[in-house]
């Protein structure tokens, strides 16, 4: 089902309502119509090389093209509103981005699961510490190499739909962490972070989880039969720095775009050898000028999979920040899933 107008719509419908199968957004016809899977923003509008309705216009529901004898029209589709806002996964309302080199900057909404955990320290300050992501009302999860010299759970508050690093965004909700669960296998090389993946239980002071709303949704967990195919366009969010060498974290939340690279390629002695697993991801930008960096770490990886937006990957290593041949490294979440519903229960 969608809820609104479907412009955040990413399920499978592909007929329209007399039945007639959508044709796909990368059809040579389509390709010169307005919206198409070669559109720079397709990723964010959800246009690919698939058959599903979408909305990316803003129209009363969502829609595809279909063969009306030799024209291809516009039709609604066979899709049904959602009747309650249920708290569903993977779905996101679109708002304006700002460009920015490396990236963009952009609103809780174009990544509402975003986490961002920050750490109180004795005099009384709070310093940002990493990303994460809600995959459960009641639950985020991020990287264990974030915590580990500091384990005590009192230490940390989780904001969701929060915009900026410092500031309140209206809507946004502050947790305590009840449960602190770090994975008792991580260890870390010189470079690389082993079963880097935690788990925190959170609360706000009123005893609640989080409640869904345009900025606050879940992020889908991946399939455990199959994560996205390399050279798969992902997204990549954090308050991440500019440069390594930056002192400070850009103020406004940022998502930037990458692509992931295979397993043989990242495993090349001239990328990073054999300090890649197969419980690791590795992605980048095909011309190396965009990364996750540091101050990421422990925050998303999403790529659109079976027809969602999913948590395919946690920031967790790598050299520099968009350096040739050096990609991002990041959690496998599908290698995790056992180990995740152990812990959330269910």
């Amino acid at each position: 089902c969608y809820q609104g107008n479907g412009h955040s719509y990413r399920g499978k419908a592909n007929t329209d309502t007399s039945g007639r199968p959508c044709l796909a957004w990368n059809s040579p016809t389509i390709l010169l119509k307005t919206y198409h899977a070669h559109r720079p923003d397709a990723l964010q509008l959800g246009l690919g090389k698939h058959n599903y309705c979408r909305n990316p216009d803003n129209q009363r529901r969502p829609w595809c093209y279909v063969h009306v004898g030799l024209m291809q029209v516009v039709q609604e589709c066979m899709v049904h509103s959602c009747s309650s806002e249920k708290l569903q996964c993977g779905q996101k309302a679109l708002r304006p981005r700002f460009k920015i080199v490396g990236g963009e900057f952009i609103t809780i909404e174009n990544q509402p699961w975003f986490a961002a955990i920050y750490r109180r320290h004795r005099a009384g300050s709070v310093t940002y510490v990493c990303g994460g992501s809600l995959i459960n009302p009641c639950w985020v999860v991020s990287a264990t190499h974030c915590f580990i010299e500091y384990q005590r759970k009192e230490d940390y508050i989780v904001y969701l739909g929060r915009s900026k690093l410092n500031s309140i965004t209206p809507g946004e909700m502050q947790f305590e962490v009840q449960k602190l669960i770090l994975h008792k296998d991580y260890s870390a090389d010189t470079l690389a972070h082993h079963n880097d993946i935690a788990l925190l239980k959170i609360r706000s002071s009123t005893g609640q989880c989080a409640q869904p709303s345009r900025s606050i949704q879940v992020i889908c967990l991946p399939p455990a039969n199959g994560d996205a195919r390399f050279g798969t366009s992902c997204e990549v969010t954090g308050f991440g720095k500019e440069n390594p060498s930056d002192y400070i974290y850009p103020e406004q939340l940022k998502m930037t775009t990458v692509k992931l690279v295979s397993h043989e390629e990242c495993q090349q002695p001239h990328y990073y050898g054999t300090e890649v697993t197969s419980k690791m991801l590795c992605a980048a930008d095909p011309q190396w000028e965009t990364d996750s960096c540091q101050g990421d770490s422990g925050g998303p990886l999403v790529c659109f999979t079976q027809g969602r937006m999913t948590l395919t990957g946690i920031v967790s290593w790598g050299r520099e920040c968009a350096m040739k041949e050096k990609p991002g490294v990041y959690t496998r979440v599908s290698s995790f899933l056992p180990w995740i519903h152990t812990h959330i229960g269910g």
